[in-house]
């Protein structure tokens, strides 16, 4: 995450391309002139500005400086396919050495590319950079420091596509489960299937449940754990919910070595 210099560097450097200086300038500028291309506009994610987030979470978890209250929190099994890291085994692995350093070649072992693909194996490094390493982190950090219950998930509802199909392999993309979440499956739309409102109904009452009382169970859904580091399990949400052990653990040990190295003075200096 940026500091709260950073991010005011970016916004200086991003008024400098309307030619502009000051707030008042840029108020003058014509507003479809500012719609963003691509991910051009700063100041989309949170930074650490010292006061609404005082340091990096990592950090503050560890110290157990934040709000200790029940969490509910997961992400989906095939992020990947949403932040792809190479389209190519060659585009991969170039990726994968430049974004990873030193740490490169361990996880090309943990996450394995295809000869002539970038199969899901390969795809799941994205998915647990961005979202599976920093929710399972969390949930193993307040575990530790923290009193209240932590309720992990991995949501896994999708087609079974066949062998031959350019989508066989294919888990649950990001954002996907939004609308299982607050049951607002498409009946209509053919694709829709009964396993689909019924897992929707499942996670719409676990998160109701959670809501009112800080707990996912109640009556007519399977009992969800509380996670713990002794018995590291979570539920994973598709056609028939079950608990189980941490999808990928072994790589995602081998992401947490990558990411403790980055938080020392040598790994934030290299990243710079």
């Amino acid at each position: 995450m940026k500091t709260l210099a950073q991010a005011e560097q970016d916004g200086v450097e991003y008024l400098e391309k309307f030619e502009t200086s000051s707030i008042d300038e840029l108020r003058e500028v014509n507003a479809e002139e500012l719609i963003p291309q691509g991910w051009t506009m700063p100041g989309s994610w949170p930074i650490v500005d010292g006061y609404v987030i005082p340091d990096d979470q990592y950090n503050l978890y560890k110290e157990g400086k934040y709000n200790d209250v029940p969490v509910l929190i997961g992400y989906n099994s095939d992020e990947g396919l949403s932040f792809p890291a190479g389209r190519t085994p060659e585009e991969y692995i170039k990726n994968v050495n430049e974004r990873f350093g030193p740490y490169a070649d361990s996880l090309l072992q943990a996450y394995p590319v295809g000869e002539n693909t970038v199969p899901r194996s390969a795809r799941n490094l994205m998915r647990d950079a961005a979202f599976g390493w920093p929710t399972w982190s969390w949930a193993r950090l307040q575990t530790k420091t923290g009193k209240s219950p932590v309720y992990l998930y991995y949501f896994d509802q999708h087609p079974e596509y066949s062998e031959d199909s350019p989508q066989a392999g294919h888990g649950t993309p990001h954002g996907v489960d939004v609308p299982y979440v607050f049951m607002h499956m498409d009946t209509s739309n053919p694709n829709t299937t009964e396993a689909d409102v019924k897992i929707s109904k499942i996670m719409g009452t676990y998160w109701t449940n959670f809501a009112k009382k800080g707990n996912p169970n109640g009556e007519n859904v399977p009992q969800w754990p509380v996670f713990s580091n002794d018995d590291p399990l979570l539920m994973i949400l598709k056609t028939e919910p079950e608990v189980a052990s941490v999808p990928d653990e072994e790589s995602l040990k081998v992401m947490d070595a990558y990411f403790e190295w980055r938080r020392t003075p040598e790994g934030q200096e290299w990243a710079k």
